[in-house]
């Protein structure tokens, strides 16, 4: 009897520090990347990969980098998705094919020619910047030999000081970048047969 009442005790008190506990707060809006038109039309297949990123860039929330180069969490705003898959499917939107010439997912059956790997290196905010910095690595996709390596930097400014005018741009800054890597695999696949 004395063990139940212990028991009860230790599962009531439990149960006050859990219902203290703060709620994540829900942002006001949410953001994204694509989809974006196609509008680099490809001679060749090419398997593009989700990019590389560290945590911060990769997830859903949106950081921005103050006075002394610390990162920090934009409060009230969020990508719909992680940031790494939604660059991957705006990438795959922008390059048009038709028949074997396509852009396709690494997940999808069938070898390509090329293979893109790539890592976002920058995506923060800087005050009312946005920066967008991409690395990216086109290959032959049996034998995996180097093709061509470039990157692409990419800034937008806010049209205000508010978080939503500032996420906003870093999408602008995504899509510019995400624009010029797909130039750059449209170029680089058609100049090999």
């Amino acid at each position: 009897m004395i063990r139940s009442l212990i028991l009860s005790a230790m599962l009531a008190s439990l149960a006050g520090c859990v219902s203290v506990l703060k709620q994540p707060e829900a942002p006001d809006a949410y953001y994204r990347i694509g989809p974006m038109e196609p509008a680099h039309k490809l001679g060749a297949t090419v398997t593009i990969r989700e990019p590389d990123a560290s945590r911060i860039f990769s997830g859903r929330t949106i950081a921005a980098e103050d006075e002394s180069g610390g990162l920090r969490i934009v409060r009230g705003v969020q990508w719909t998705d992680n940031a790494t898959e939604m660059m991957q499917g705006a990438l795959l939107d922008s390059l048009s094919g038709e028949g074997e010439f396509a852009a396709q997912p690494s997940d999808s059956a069938g070898p390509a020619q090329y293979e893109l790997n790539w890592r976002i290196s920058d995506f923060t905010l800087s005050g009312d910047e946005a920066r967008c910095r991409l690395d990216a690595t086109l290959v032959k996709g049996r034998t995996r030999t180097v093709v061509s390596q470039t990157n692409f930097a990419t800034t937008a400014l806010a049209l205000d000081g508010s978080n939503a005018a500032r996420a906003k741009a870093l999408t602008d800054a995504g899509r510019a970048c995400i624009s010029d890597l797909a130039a750059f695999i449209v170029a680089e696949t058609a100049k090999t047969p």
